[in-house]
């Protein structure tokens, strides 16, 4: 009888569980000064959770690198959970449907000049109902971003002269109109 009870506990314990409560997630920043040797950014993290998964335990970490450096820091939940089908019956708010919840997490982090940041966030467990790869629940849901402070200034560039050259334009054409 001991052997058996060893058996079953030593089988219960060798079968994977996995927490399937991550439906998705995006990442976005915003520059909120600019200084002398870094630039300060606010990222902002939205983090969807399915209802019907394990609880929300409120911590993502933020990995920044650069070919200057990387860290990691953890994003502070903004606000409560927000139920984004509220209309709906679902396992957020009683029912037995499908549900999502929208967790906002945020963090200040400071970039020193280089041009290169890539901003990324991984939470385990993704959502079962993914059809596309096989056992979702046992990957990762990961997002990134890329900060391309050089690229930005090209494009930032080119916006100014094609509006200079529409200026321009607008000029030489109300010289013609006029003649």
């Amino acid at each position: 009888m001991k052997k058996l009870i060893l058996s079953i506990l030593i089988f219960t314990l060798s079968i994977d569980t996995y927490a399937t409560h991550a439906a998705g997630m995006d990442i976005s920043y915003e520059c909120i000064n600019q200084g002398t040797n870094f630039d300060t950014y606010k990222v902002t993290v939205k983090f969807y959770r399915d209802c019907e998964g394990t609880a929300n335990w409120g911590t993502l970490y933020l990995d920044y690198s650069s070919s200057c450096g990387s860290n990691s820091i953890s994003l502070t939940q903004v606000g409560n959970a927000v139920n984004i089908n509220p209309n709906c019956l679902s396992y957020c708010n009683g029912g037995s449907g499908t549900g999502i919840e929208q967790y906002t997490y945020e963090a200040i982090i400071n970039l020193s000049k280089c041009s290169n940041w890539v901003l990324s966030v991984c939470e385990a467990a993704r959502n079962n109902s993914i059809g596309t790869i096989s056992n979702p629940g046992n990957e990762d849901l990961c997002v990134e971003a890329t900060l391309n402070k050089q690229h930005f200034a090209i494009i930032l560039l080119h916006l100014l002269n094609t509006q200079l050259h529409l200026f321009v334009l607008e000029i030489i054409i109300v010289i013609i109109m006029v003649l």
